[in-house]
């Protein structure tokens, strides 16, 4: 077979995958509890249906990713500050700190790769518009990417008591976008012919993380955990005390400003 017939079905085996997560999402009721969730995995199902008749070469492709794609980067965007509220939800002031953080980077980041595919602009061409969209994407991504990794990194160190649902989706999400990363770095490595064939392979496995996410995400999972009383020296102890004590600074110092 073609190449371009095992893209064609890499790519219909990606849209299923993301129309069993979303009917997962809905039958368990959980589509408005993790609503930019669920509004993400949908614009990118409608994207993949928008270009599966499609050729890679044709201009029409280009031009449905030129038009589709800024939709995804800012349905990205908001479900990481979905991500920072639910998991900091008991903290507030620090989720409210979080996500302005997270703002303000992927300000600066686009207006970084604005700047720096300026000279691509005195050159209007298909492929000009394609690199300039390539270079604000890995921008974007790397930097939420990041945002990901530093809520793992949190829930960590401090163990928060989230529930599964919360846990699943906030790692299922960081591995999700590092595969992404993984098919840009793929693509600036090892040139296009063979990073077509390692991009199937990519999709197919960002599939099975979807595949993975509707199998975990289930209305029990829902269920707070309820931690037992520990000891005022512990370690649990004291790390629920730096939580709480950051968290009443930083609200405070909001309520300040405001």
């Amino acid at each position: 077979m073609h190449q371009a017939g095992w893209e064609r079905i890499v790519l219909a085996f990606s849209i299923g995958c993301h129309s069993v997560l979303l009917w997962r999402l809905w039958a368990e009721k959980l589509a408005k509890v993790y609503l930019f969730l669920t509004l993400f995995l949908a614009a990118e199902m409608l994207q993949s249906f928008a270009v599966l008749p499609l050729r890679q070469d044709a201009d029409l492709y280009l031009w449905s990713y030129v038009i589709s794609t800024p939709i995804l980067w800012v349905v990205a965007y908001l479900v990481v500050l979905e991500l920072y509220r639910l998991t900091l939800e008991e903290y507030p002031g620090i989720a409210s700190v979080g996500r302005k953080a997270v703002t303000w980077c992927m300000g600066l980041a686009i207006a970084i790769s604005a700047v720096y595919a300026i000279p691509d602009l005195r050159t209007i061409s298909a492929s000009h518009i394609l690199r300039i969209y390539v270079i604000v994407e890995r921008s974007i991504v790397l930097g939420l990417l990041l945002f990901l990794v530093l809520i793992q990194l949190f829930l960590f160190h401090y163990k928060l008591p989230l529930s599964r649902n919360r846990i699943v989706y906030a790692t299922g999400y960081a591995l999700y976008f590092g595969i992404g990363i993984a098919q840009d770095i793929i693509w600036t490595a090892l040139g296009v012919r063979v990073a077509d064939y390692m991009t199937l392979w990519i999709v197919a496995v960002a599939g099975m993380i979807l595949l993975a996410g509707a199998v975990l995400l289930n209305q029990e999972g829902e269920a707070k955990v309820i931690l037992k009383p520990v000891d005022v020296d512990s370690d649990r102890a004291r790390l629920q005390q730096q939580l709480a004590d950051m968290n009443r600074m930083l609200s405070r110092a909001a309520r300040g400003r405001g």
